[in-house]
């Protein structure tokens, strides 16, 4: 098997091998769909429901919030909820993640992306010992005017992963106390940044947090009034980058209102559950040899998973026409979201095996999709 870049194609014994997207595992900015013209700017930040499995409704142990996005949207458009089913497992780990069809409903629509719904859904814990099936929850996008959103939400978004969007400039003024100096003209030379040392600061995996601090400089350039803005909940990353702000220094100059913000996102992947043996999937009158299929289509994580480093597998069952071309591709199971089984669909459809005087039929392999291990420890900023 031959690993290129952040995910593994391992299809039986024979692998020819393919091409895959890079990523090196810290959070930089990623590409939505382009965007309507003549809209209004909005700040969309998605609100769980209560999760209710079969037997009653659980409670999560540890949740993680979707990263806010920047929507566009008509007079009148509306957010569209995202409906999520799953079972809980053993270890209180959601698995079997899908998100249910959107309701058709008249008028607009409003244009945003959710990529990151279900992938920060997935790194959710309940209680372990209590495997629950039949679980299904609501996140209900909920959009805000920029110009209105709370500073604490606009705070999150500006330091979360996102497309450069909209007014970027009004938004870094809003994120700032209204009598700052320390923005636009005023912005203070940075003689020496200080950053926290992020790899001995926990982060489980799947998940991110971010320190947002503020603070004034006095006449020599040292901070002074150091302060904690916003919390992404890392108590041990509040701590260390309040520090980093004091150890920091800048050109002789006073200023007052400044911020900067710190993140952390997990450098340890989160792995895949345990695969089940593809032969039970094989149909007791397959004629399928093993041979080396060639892939036209790269194989790429679902959006969202990379960004969260968490990984995945599919069981893909297909034909292969007497030509090689593979036909009646499909999911036979995928963890821990059902995207890990729509990816690797895509990419078995573009399979091509060696022709043959007779077609290959019952074929069952697993796609396995696997982070690198060589990513840096953290972006520092």
């Amino acid at each position: 098997m031959k690993m290129l870049g952040v995910a593994l194609l391992a299809l039986g014994a024979g692998i020819a091998g393919t091409t895959v997207a890079q990523s090196k595992g810290s959070l930089a900015m990623v590409s939505d769909p382009p965007l309507p013209p003549s809209s209004d700017g909005l700040v969309v930040d998605f609100v769980p429901g209560q999760v209710q499995c079969n037997g009653g409704p659980a409670v999560a142990m540890r949740t993680e919030r979707p990263f806010p996005v920047w929507a566009l949207g008509l007079a009148g458009a509306r957010a569209v909820a995202i409906d999520v089913t799953f079972r809980i497992d053993g270890d209180g780990r959601p698995l079997g993640i899908a998100a249910g069809k959107q309701p058709d409903f008249p008028g607009p629509r409003l244009y945003h992306s959710s990529d990151d719904v279900l992938p920060a859904f997935a790194a959710w814990r309940f209680a372990s010992g209590q495997p629950r099936t039949g679980c299904r929850m609501r996140f209900d996008p909920v959009a805000v005017p920029m110009a209105e959103a709370p500073v604490a939400l606009l705070r999150r978004y500006y330091v979360a992963p996102h497309t450069r969007g909209g007014d970027e400039a009004a938004m870094f003024r809003r994120i700032h106390a209204p009598d700052t100096d320390c923005i636009e003209s005023g912005v203070p030379q940075v003689r020496m940044r200080a950053y926290p040392a992020f790899e001995t600061v926990p982060q489980a995996p799947g998940t991110w947090s971010y320190s947002m601090t503020g603070f004034d400089i006095d006449r020599r350039g040292k901070p002074v009034r150091v302060r904690l803005l916003e919390s992404g909940g890392n108590p041990v990353l509040d701590r260390v980058s309040l520090a980093a702000v004091r150890r920091s220094r800048f050109a002789p100059a006073a200023r007052q209102g400044c911020t900067y913000p710190y993140y952390r996102n997990a450098t340890t992947a989160m792995a895949a559950p345990p695969s089940p043996d593809q032969a039970m999937f094989r149909p007791k009158d397959a004629q399928c040899p093993e041979t080396a299929l060639t892939f036209s289509s790269p194989l790429r994580f679902p959006a969202g998973f990379d960004r969260r480093r968490i990984e995945g597998w599919a069981i893909i069952g297909y034909d292969v026409a007497p030509w090689g071309a593979t036909g009646n591709v499909r999911v036979l199971a995928a963890e821990p979201a059902a995207a890990f089984g729509e990816q690797a669909q895509r990419v078995v459809q573009s399979g091509r095996q060696a022709a043959a005087s007779t077609g290959r039929t019952g074929c069952v392999d697993i796609v396995r999709f696997v982070m690198p291990k060589d990513v840096p420890p953290v972006r520092e900023e």
